[in-house]
C-alpha cells in the first residue's frame, strides 16, 4: 500500500510538468515504467537485509539492556551481602569489646589478688626479718656480756647475778 503512494508521489512531478503539445512521441511511460522496475529489484533486494539488519539491532540492544539489568541485579545483591558482611562484622566488634571488657575487668581483680597476696607476704617476710634481727641483737648481746666477764676476772657472779645482767642488756 505504502508502495502504491511512493510511486505516485515519483510520478506526480513528471505528469504535471510534462510539457508537449500532443504532436511529439514521448518516453514518459517506457522511464516510468524503468523506474518501477528499478524501484522494485531495490526493494527485492534491499528490504530483506534492512529487515534483518533492524531486527538485528534490536535484539542486540534487547540482549545488552538484558545484560545490563542482570548486572545491576548482581550488583545489588553484591551490595546487600556487602552490608550484611558489614553487620555481622559490627556485631563482632561490639562481642570482642564486651570481651575485652569482661577479662580486663577479671586480669583487674586478678592483679589486685596478686596483689594483696604479695603485700601479705612481704609484711609476713618482715615480720619474720625483725624477729630473726632480734633474735641474732640477743645473741649478740648475750655473747658480749658473757665475753665481759669471762675476759675481766674482776668479778665473780652468781647465777642469780648473771642473769639479772643479762636481762639488763636484752631489755
Amino acid at each position: 500500500m505504502k508502495l502504491k503512494y511512493f510511486v505516485l508521489v515519483l510520478l506526480a512531478p513528471a505528469v504535471m510538468f510534462a510539457s508537449g503539445d500532443g504532436e511529439g512521441k514521448t518516453d514518459f511511460v517506457p522511464r516510468v515504467i524503468n523506474f518501477a522496475i528499478f524501484a522494485g529489484i531495490l526493494y527485492y533486494l534491499l528490504a530483506k537485509p534492512i529487515k534483518e539488519f533492524f531486527v538485528g539491532r534490536t535484539n542486540d540492544i534487547a540482549d545488552k539492556l538484558t545484560e545490563i539489568q542482570d548486572k545491576l541485579k548482581k550488583t545489588k545483591e553484591d551490595k546487600e551481602k556487602a552490608l550484611q558482611k558489614v553487620k555481622d562484622a559490627d556485631n563482632i566488634a561490639e562481642d570482642i569489646i564486651e570481651t575485652a571488657k569482661t577479662e580486663a575487668k577479671m586480669l583487674e581483680e586478678k592483679i589486685e589478688q596478686n596483689l594483696k597476696t604479695d603485700l601479705e607476704n612481704l609484711q609476713k617476710s618482715y615480720k619474720d626479718r625483725i624477729e630473726v634481727e632480734e633474735k641474732k641483737m640477743t645473741r649478740n648481746v648475750v655473747g658480749e656480756v658473757v665475753e665481759d666477764m669471762f675476759k675481766g676476772k674482776k668479778t665473780e657472779l652468781k647465777d642469780k647475778d648473771f642473769l639479772n645482767i643479762i636481762k639488763k642488756k636484752v631489755a
